[in-house]
């Protein structure tokens, strides 16, 4: 065998199991623990900031309901417990969206107005996902409680007049493969074109982690996760920030914070594509659907609502300026030409200084 086909043969081999190892070590992040364990993570005084059945890496990092960031320093995996080191506070912002797909270098499509509203995707890469009160069991294979918590937000979202395209497509079975496997269905939800995309799931942790009572009756909280190894890392932050920031003043307390967790999330295909966690599965899935309801109001603000009339109006005005600008220019252009005309400033002055002294003298 000449050396050329043995090259031929053998090096295909071994890249091939190269990169399996790699591949397989890239998907660690999509795993969760077994059911009933979950990871506390602590503050620098001990105090629980977050539970999530979610695993926790070093240098993930919490943004916390009162927008204090955190960030992982050292994991006890024994117990389950994390400890973290204060970064900063946070001042959100909330970047209009059009301006973070600009960002990126992206179109935006304007909405017609026989059209309306855009549109926002759902899916669940995790369809099993289930919640125990009221679906007898953490997992169901196939459809879980999760699907009715996605139809929720769905017609919440419809009932404000928002399109939706929401995807049931299944990516079976719950293991660190479904996020591979959800990504070609995230792809055919972007072939057309909707305004942002999000993946829906439920946490697992003890109930009072996500538990929310307003007025008279419970929800759930909502928790945003995104990926820290994307290119996109930055517009997605800025968009899990505004999307907070405006949760905070409809409804303070519904999103109980933000994770920005190793791996992409799938994150990577759009800069405003979300992975939220919709209460755990020891809340009931009628909580979580009411706390989702509550979260498509944020989504409509932030899209629709007032942070979209206010964008417009702020390139409204930055056009005035302009042409006001243009305007003021061209006046200033005008005098300069007509004073040249009459024979430059001095004859001008002179006229003025008569008209004072004529003053004056009455």
């Amino acid at each position: 065998m000449s050396r050329r086909l043995f090259a031929l043969l053998i090096c295909p081999a071994i890249l091939l199991m190269l990169l399996c190892p790699m591949s397989r070590a890239e998907e660690v992040w999509g795993e969760f623990l077994p059911a009933g364990e979950y990871y506390q993570v602590l503050d620098p005084e001990g105090q629980v900031l977050m539970e999530t059945g979610r695993f926790v890496y070093l240098q993930d990092q919490y943004l916390a309901a009162d927008n204090k960031l955190y960030e992982i320093i050292d994991i006890d995996e024994d117990r389950r417990v994390a400890r973290t080191k204060f970064v900063e506070d946070e001042k959100l912002e909330v970047f209009p969206w059009h301006d973070l797909r600009k960002e990126l270098g992206l179109t935006v499509i304007e909405a017609s107005d026989e059209g309306g509203k855009g549109m926002i995707a759902i899916y669940h890469t995790h369809n099993a996902e289930s919640y125990v009160p009221t679906d007898g069991a953490d997992s169901i294979n196939g459809k879980g409680g999760i699907h009715q918590v996605g139809s929720a937000f769905a017609d919440a979202l419809e009932k404000l007049g928002v399109n939706v395209d929401y995807s049931e497509a299944l990516h079976l079975p719950h293991d660190r493969g479904a996020y591979r496997r959800s990504r070609e269905t995230v792809l055919e939800l972007l072939s057309a074109s909707p305004d942002a995309i999000f993946d829906v799931h439920r946490d697992a942790a003890p109930q009072s982690a996500y538990a929310l009572q307003l007025q008279d009756e419970w929800v759930t909280r909502v928790m945003f996760v995104v990926g820290r190894q994307n290119q996109n890392l930055g517009v997605n932050r800025k968009y899990a920030q505004s999307l907070k920031a405006i949760a905070d003043e409809l409804y303070p307390g519904l999103v109980k914070g933000i994770f920005f967790g190793r791996g992409n999330y799938n994150q990577d295909l759009s800069p405003l594509s979300l992975l939220i966690e919709v209460g755990a599965h020891t809340n009931s899935r009628e909580a979580a659907e009411k706390g989702v309801s509550l979260f498509a109001e944020v989504v409509n603000h932030y899209f629709y609502g007032p942070v979209a009339e206010a964008a417009d109006g702020q390139r409204q005005g930055a056009a005035l300026r302009s042409i006001a600008g243009v305007l003021t220019f061209t006046v200033a252009l005008s005098l300069v030409i007509y004073l040249l005309n009459k024979g430059g400033f001095g004859p001008i002055l002179e006229r003025l200084r008569r008209f004072a002294g004529r003053r004056r003298l009455k």
